[in-house]
């Protein structure tokens, strides 16, 4: 062969591989044969007792779906500061999906649109973000809010000075939650007259304390609403050693092992939830259906042993929810997480 056609076959040989690369470099993250795809999730936190619970369903639903490798990690803070820092190390590695459960829903959108960027799939659960393909909520945020005002009527009657308790005012869930309380408290029982919203973080040391100055505060108390799993046991610690249980009304969301005590004991009657380890067990499911390409607005796609579910639209894109599951001295020790 010539030498300038040498040269030329050299020339073009380089071109195809310098732009193979650059498309490698920018293709988004694909699972071929064999090859497992890699989901990555964050807690709000961990280290407490109800994520150790949704993680032993994410867990389960792992097992069974063995193309899927699933790496749970969050920050020991519920800083959204904290998450931001770990999905920038998490980019690099080029996971096919991040799902989030946000302690910001605005903060953290920056870090997540560039891992869109690198190819990455944003699914949110728990916690909702602005930016996201896909959310894995809790419960129907206007249900919930409806049974948690109904459970604290129940005992305070329809008039009554109650105060809340939440984790921040920045948490997307709890956010939620207080504006469907409120909306439901103000079209059912305007009588019903909400003192104070104070946060306690993710701190069943805080809430304690929390409680213990809304009983000083307020002598007209008669039920405080509790958000956050470790916030529900504090709160009522506060409210039994005051001597106060049965004319202070405590109500929240929390697990059943942390408040089995308190249900038992007559301190609290009622604790609201949804099935935690069903929570994280959907979540991957649900990653599973998306990374498949079998995640569609108003098709059923199945999710194991939990049967189908159908995404139902919302403001950004579709989203799938558990039931409300209501705990009572009657039912609590048929659950153990």
């Amino acid at each position: 062969m010539p030498e300038w056609r040498v040269g030329v076959s050299r020339f073009l040989r380089t071109i195809f591989v310098v732009a193979l690369l650059s498309m490698t470099a920018i293709a988004p993250a694909v699972s071929f044969a064999g090859e497992k795809y890699r989901l990555f999730i964050m807690p709000k936190l961990v280290g407490i007792d109800y994520y150790d619970a949704v993680k032993h369903g994410v867990d389960e639903a792992g097992r069974e779906l063995s193309s899927i490798q699933v790496i749970w990690s969050g920050p020991s803070q519920d800083q959204v500061e904290k998450q931001i820092e770990m999905i920038e190390k998490i980019i690099p590695t080029r996971p096919h999906m991040i799902a989030v459960a946000a302690n910001d829903p605005v903060a953290i959108v920056p870090v997540l649109k560039k891992a869109s960027d690198a190819g990455i799939h944003i699914m949110s659960w728990d916690g909702d973000t602005k930016f996201r393909e896909f959310f894995v909520n809790l419960v129907n945020f206007d249900e919930f809010g409806a049974q948690i005002v109904e459970a604290i009527r129940e005992e305070v009657g329809p008039k009554a000075d109650i105060a809340l308790i939440t984790t921040s005012f920045s948490a997307p869930n709890q956010s939620s939650w207080i504006n469907a309380i409120k909306k439901h408290i103000y079209a059912r029982y305007p009588d019903l007259k909400i003192l104070d919203i104070r946060p306690a973080g993710e701190s069943t040391e805080e809430a304690y304390r929390v409680t213990e100055a809304y009983l000083k505060d307020f002598p007209s108390l008669k039920g405080i609403i509790v958000l956050g799993a470790p916030n529900v046991p504090g709160a009522a610690k506060a409210v039994k050693d005051a001597g106060m249980a049965g004319r202070v009304a405590v109500v929240g969301n929390s697990t059943p092992n942390l408040m089995r005590g308190y249900i038992k004991d007559g301190t609290v009657k009622k604790v609201l939830l949804w099935n935690a380890p069903d929570h994280g067990y959907l979540l991957v499911y649900s990653a599973y259906r998306m990374l498949t390409g079998n995640l569609k607005q108003g098709v059923p796609f199945n999710a194991g042993r939990l049967g189908n579910f159908v995404p139902q639209k919302d403001a950004l894109n579709m989203q799938v929810a558990l039931p409300v599951l209501i705990f009572t001295k009657q039912n609590i020790d048929q659950y153990k997480f």
